[in-house]
Formats: C-alpha cells, sequence, structure tokens
C-alpha cells in the first residue's frame, strides 16, 4: 500500500498547510479532502465526536486513529488511551504530537481488553463491505473486556442517490475510493455506511445490543454495541 493518505497528513503536519487529499469514488466526481480534518481541535469536534468522547469510559483503544485527535484529548482527560494505526505515516504523527500509546498494528490481529473501543469518522467503514459487517463486530466484540462497549458512526447515505444516481448492484452503502496525493493515485479500497436498520439486523444476528446515542441531521448516527445482557 501507497499510504497516500499517511503521507498527506505527515506532510501538513511537517508544515505544509494546503496539503490536500483527493479522494476518487465510486458514485461521482472526485473530492477534495483538506488534511486540516484530522488536526481538528476539540473545539471543533462534531457534537457526535463530543458525544462519543463524554460516553467513553475506562481503558480506551482509538480505532483507526489517524493523527490521534481524539486520542490527544482523552489522554488530556486523564484516559489510559491506546492509539491503533496500520498507516506509517499516522504512527509517525502520533508519536511526534505526543500521543502516548501509539500501537502500529492491524487491529484484526491485535490482542488486548478495553472498556471502551472507540472507532470514530465513519469508523464502519473499516468492514469494507456490507457481508464483511458481522466479522467486523466479532473482530472488535473479542476486544472488549467484560461490560465493555463499541463507539462506533456511520452514516444513512441514501441521500446520494435521490437525484436518479444509478445505485450499486449491491448494497447502497457500499462505496469505493481511492486516494491522490501529489498526483500519485492510490489502490481503489472498498468502504461501507451502514443504515440504523441494517445495522441493527447486524449486531442481533452476532448476539449484541445496539443502541442508537445520536442521530444528526446529515444522517451520522452514534451507536453503542455491547454484549447482550452486559
Amino acid at each position: 500500500m501507497k499510504d497516500l493518505h499517511g503521507k498527506a497528513i505527515l506532510d501538513y503536519y511537517k508544515g505544509n498547510d494546503e496539503a490536500t487529499l483527493i479522494l476518487h469514488n465510486s458514485y461521482g466526481d472526485p473530492d477534495e479532502m483538506p488534511v486540516e480534518v484530522f488536526f481538528r481541535e476539540e473545539e471543533d469536534f462534531t457534537t457526535l465526536e463530543h458525544l462519543a468522547l463524554i460516553e467513553s469510559k475506562g481503558r480506551v483503544l482509538d480505532l483507526g486513529a489517524g493523527a490521534g485527535a481524539h486520542s490527544l484529548v482523552l489522554q488530556s482527560r486523564g484516559f489510559d488511551v491506546f492509539a491503533l494505526e496500520n498507516s506509517p505515516g499516522c504512527v509517525d504523527v502520533m508519536r511526534r504530537s505526543g500521543v502516548r500509546n501509539v500501537l502500529f498494528e492491524d487491529f484484526r490481529k491485535h490482542q488486548g481488553q478495553y472498556d471502551t473501543v472507540l472507532i470514530l469518522m465513519n469508523g464502519l467503514g473499516l468492514a469494507g463491505t456490507l457481508g464483511q459487517v458481522e466479522v467486523f463486530l466479532q473482530t472488535c466484540e473479542k476486544l472488549l473486556s467484560p461490560g465493555g462497549q463499541i463507539l462506533v458512526d456511520s452514516s444513512d447515505i441514501s441521500y446520494l442517490y435521490e437525484d436518479g444516481t444509478p445505485k450499486p448492484a449491491g448494497y447502497y452503502g457500499e462505496v469505493r475510493y481511492r486516494y491522490e496525493f501529489q498526483e500519485t493515485k492510490g489502490d481503489w479500497f472498498d468502504w461501507l455506511y451502514v443504515d440504523q436498520q441494517t445495522l441493527a439486523e447486524k449486531v442481533a444476528a452476532v448476539g449484541m445490543e445496539l443502541e442508537i446515542l445520536m442521530t444528526d441531521e446529515n444522517d451520522q448516527y452514534l451507536a453503542c454495541i455491547t454484549r447482550r445482557g452486559a
């Protein structure tokens, strides 16, 4: 993998304030993604992000931590937080910026026990496809201590197709992306957005419980997933 988003994040951290990722997608024209979004301060977080940090408890795994924005806030609040990333560029930035516990690892191979597994910025996308959601949830469940919780967000993106844009052949929340940075294009990868009803079905299928903590005006929502009876 070319780690283009990690390179862009590291470039921005080193002082290139105009570093921009181009995000190619399977449903429309490419979008510009300002890298500064990964470096937001606490006051710039969305209401959903603020709530997720409020709901975090105990030992926290920030899964897919990016540049470590959420980890740094939790760390400042006294949490025992571990920031996990498989991007070399992101890991470099987090170590430079003061994240104390940085894990350079694929989450599917990680072993540990946490009271909160925190997965933000459309975190369910890490599942890749709808068919992988149950495996994704089971992988995350293995990381939970007794009474632990998964805090994860996603969106209902049906609005993308309200103007007549053809829907994908499968589930409409399955999309493909690839990054472009400094005229270099990365590989295509699968990403997923899951509506609340579909997520509820997937959570029930693996014997867990779902609570929707909030939904914003853009149909993005924060979910708390726990073991049944926890």
